[in-house]
């Protein structure tokens, strides 16, 4: 089983509801990408099957062309098809189990009170019903099937959350715990972390990590070509594009670059052990999987011919500047993460005291804040508020800003809110209610991965994805 789908085993219910938002009521034309599978399997769960045909109807049924799944193959695009299949199929099994039924009466009652196919008397108005097929490429059959099956996914889910009444005092608990008046002294971290490294701690880390530091330079012969360069002139005529198509051929028959700039009196610069450091060729470098064969690219206002003779895999030279500030970059980031793990475990170990705060001051300036409520991010960031939010009075807390700066932070005082107020009280209705379903969903999800195995065979999925590479 592929690690795209361990989370399907362990997370069903998410999965489904992956497929509620992104597969109903798509109303725009389906071009084939398949034409015909064959009955080999995609996936499998409990004793059903699902079929490479099943997949290849999803993939038609999806609106997708086949340039864009070509170009989405390593994002995974195949992998995200076929969850939102399995959800669909997962669905469908959990609704017979559960014998929810959609009647062609109520599938016929609902068509015909759709406010979009009334006319102006109120009335069912096929004319606008089938107009309303026309343009987004269905048939009535598919239209009624996708309805239907939108109406099934809902009574399914009604099912689940469905009379669920949350009590006033979660209500309440749950407006006093995001707007809470919290009182917090905090430090900046920065002067604290080291930022020059000596010589010898340097070299000292370069030895260490020779193999992890090694990089691939390139040793390149090129030309960048230009009206100026090629007709001694600046304009972009008719004769400078015909030699750039005469240049183009050349390459294209494999022709030598000596060659080539031989006949047009372009002279060829060299250029050994490049990594690129600054951005001046950055583009060649970029094509540096491709050897000894000679590139040829329009960039912007020139043309650059060039040809990858070699690639070498080694640790730069310990005297360039820019690799020491690499490394010198290194050894900060060490030493913070370093810095702010110890922190961390002497405030989980509870060994720092209010009085400490200072100390991580050379200027003993402590600064301070009011927070209102847990969406304040003024200062910092909202992930910080939040945790901030979670612990008790006297706490201290390692937060960051928005430039990720990194504070120590100890919560002096908190004062609880009372005061909500009737807007509050909807809002907060609607948080609470949203957490309890989430809860039920959560649930959910552990009777579905104990309920439902499945399995998906990569093999085939690597076999369907070779027809689009």
């Amino acid at each position: 089983m592929i690690s795209k789908f361990k989370s399907i085993t362990n997370s069903k219910i998410s999965w489904v509801i992956v497929a509620l938002i992104a597969i109903p009521f798509v109303f725009w034309g389906m071009g084939d990408v398949f034409t015909r599978g064959n009955t080999n399997n995609v996936a499998k769960i409990n004793n059903n099957t699902i079929s490479v045909s099943d997949f290849i109807n999803h993939i038609n049924e999806s609106g997708l062309n086949e340039n864009i799944i070509s170009e989405n193959l390593d994002k995974n695009i195949f992998e995200e098809l076929l969850s939102q299949l399995i959800s669909q199929k997962l669905m469908i099994m959990e609704m017979e189990n559960l014998n929810i039924e959609f009647s062609d009466k109520s599938l016929k009652n609902k068509l015909i009170n759709n406010k979009n196919f009334l006319d102006d008397a109120g009335n069912f108005s096929r004319t606008k019903y089938e107009k309303f097929l026309l343009e987004n490429n269905l048939s009535a059959a598919q239209y009624e099937n996708r309805f239907k099956s939108s109406e099934l996914q809902n009574i399914l889910f009604t099912y689940i959350n469905g009379g669920l009444v949350v009590p006033k005092f979660l209500v309440n608990k749950k407006f006093v715990d995001e707007n809470k008046n919290i009182e917090i002294e905090f430090v900046n971290l920065e002067e604290n972390y080291k930022k020059v490294f000596t010589a010898q701690e340097i070299n000292n880390y370069i030895s260490a990590n020779e193999d992890k530091l090694k990089k691939d330079f390139i040793s390149f012969s090129y030309v960048k070509i230009t009206p100026k360069n090629l007709l001694n002139n600046d304009e972009y005529s008719d004769e400078f594009f015909k030699i750039i198509d005469d240049i183009d051929n050349k390459v294209l028959n494999n022709e030598d670059i000596k060659t080539i700039t031989s006949q047009y009196n372009l002279e060829l610069s060299y250029i050994n052990d490049y990594y690129p450091y600054d951005e001046e060729f950055e583009l060649i470098y970029s094509k540096k999987d491709i050897q000894n064969q000679i590139n040829f690219i329009d960039n912007n206002d020139h043309y650059l011919l060039f040809k990858i003779h070699k690639i070498e895999n080694k640790t730069p030279d310990i005297s360039s500047n820019q690799f020491r500030d690499e490394i010198n970059l290194i050894l900060r980031n060490q030493f913070r993460f370093e810095y702010n793990k110890k922190l961390l475990e002497d405030i989980n170990n509870k060994n720092l005291n209010y009085k400490d705060l200072k100390n991580f001051n050379n200027s003993k300036n402590i600064e301070k804040i009011r927070i209102n409520k847990i969406n304040d991010n003024d200062k910092f960031s909202l992930e910080a508020i939040k945790l901030i939010y979670s612990l008790p009075e006297k706490s201290f807390v390692l937060i960051n800003d928005p430039l990720n700066n990194i504070y120590l932070a100890y919560i002096k005082r908190i004062d609880i809110n009372n005061n909500i107020t009737k807007s509050d009280l909807k809002n907060y209705l609607f948080k609470s209610n949203s957490e309890i379903r989430d809860t039920l969903y959560s649930s959910y999800d552990i009777y579905l991965s104990k309920k439902y195995e499945i399995k998906v065979f990569q093999n085939t999925i690597e076999r369907l994805k070779s027809n689009f590479r």
